[in-house]
């Protein structure tokens, strides 16, 4: 039977509690390797850095973290460089909360995964949905069997696979669902100093909108969700809709 190699990756670090888990569980059957921020790295989305040097620290064998890097930066390093031509699967968490609805598109958890994909490797974002509870070894054991059914259905080659999974303690099943929609009750919070004012974005979740059948109600039902994720973010309704601009009349705009 064929080792399977397998990159982790996540935005908590690598002092995230649920790395270990993890890797306990994938390594049984694959080689893992693992490129990490050295640091928490929550909500950076797919940000990247192309003018700064970074430094890769070794932690262990196939293991490092980088410093000042963020999740996508971690992929990318990985599989232009370090792990080059290497890795089957990429597998990034397992988060410390859920990422659910257009939670998808602030997480850098679900970045590195979709950076994977970007680069032509079947990737999958995971998540313990249950922040107060997040059974990080069940929920790896729970990866470990996904992850194997994913290396047998998917083949590299871009676009790749790219999964969002969110796994709650206890989980009844599997659900293979879309995004469903969140609503935040946000503001910014001001703090005074005497080296100034400084500001902080602050908010809670209050409810969900149009979330039956979604990845929202699978969790809310103690299922675990499974979202697709399309890599092309093209509106192809909007194109028709918008096709009226190739008018030449729209061309007077120029004069």
């Amino acid at each position: 039977m064929k080792k399977y190699n397998i990159l982790i990756s996540n935005d908590d670090g690598i002092n995230g509690p649920g790395l270990k888990p993890l890797i306990k569980e994938l390594s049984s059957f694959s080689n893992i390797y693992v490129i990490v921020p050295k640091h928490e790295m929550s909500g950076t989305s797919h940000s990247i850095h192309l003018k700064k040097y970074l430094k890769l620290e070794k932690i262990k064998h196939n293991i490092y973290a980088l410093v000042g890097g963020t999740p996508a930066d971690c992929v990318k390093y990985a599989l232009y460089s370090f792990f080059k031509d290497k890795i089957d699967l990429v597998v990034s968490g397992i988060n410390t909360c859920a990422n659910l609805a257009q939670d998808v598109v602030y997480s850098g958890t679900v970045a590195s995964a979709r950076e994977g994909a970007y680069l032509g490797i079947p990737s999958i974002s995971v998540s313990a949905s249950d922040e107060t509870n997040p059974c990080y070894n069940q929920v790896a054991k729970a990866v470990l069997k996904i992850a194997k059914e994913v290396l047998k259905k998917e083949k590299k080659g871009r676009p790749a696979l790219c999964l969002n999974i969110n796994i709650p303690p206890n989980y009844k099943g599997i659900k293979v669902v879309p995004l469903g929609i969140r609503c935040y009750d946000e503001t910014i919070v001001e703090k005074k100093t005497k080296k100034g004012t400084y500001y902080k974005l602050a908010g809670r979740f209050i409810s969900g909108k149009k979330n039956k059948n979604s990845d929202i109600d699978a969790i809310e039902q103690g299922f675990i969700s499974i979202t697709p994720l399309e890599l092309d973010q093209t509106s192809f309704t909007k194109i028709k809709n918008y096709k009226f601009l190739e008018n030449k009349k729209a061309m007077l705009w120029q004069e």
